[in-house]
């Protein structure tokens, strides 16, 4: 991408990049020492896109974005039943200290975060 990187920001890359070209025994070029900076980068990032799978726009960009699949792990979150909120609750409360009474208000209070968070 054209004039993505001031000069400035080429600085710091191009040291990094010259050591690990010089470990790695290949030429010291502005490509190789880029090359080694994409590398690190490629390796190292991570991204989270948050879309709607439902309609004509999420096919558009899939279309026109096909990496978006083929090079992504694509997490699908849809609605939670209600026992499934109680379980996990229950699970995830169940090695505090409480009363019974003060445990049951909490799982519910859980199960209402998630379900009025959705809506």
């Amino acid at each position: 991408m054209p004039n993505l990187y001031k000069l400035e920001d080429l600085e710091p890359i191009f040291k990094v990049g010259k050591q690990l070209c010089m470990e790695k025994q290949i030429p010291v070029t502005k490509m190789n020492m880029f090359q080694q900076y994409l590398g690190r980068l490629k390796k190292n990032i991570h991204m989270v896109i948050a879309m709607s799978p439902l309609g004509e726009i999420f096919r558009s960009r899939i279309r026109r974005f096909p990496s978006l699949v083929t090079c992504t792990t694509i997490d699908w979150f849809s609605e939670w039943p209600k026992d499934a909120l109680q379980s996990v609750a229950v699970r995830f409360l169940g090695d505090i200290e409480m009363t019974d009474e003060v445990r049951k208000n909490c799982v519910q209070m859980v199960q209402t975060f998630h379900t009025d968070t959705e809506k």
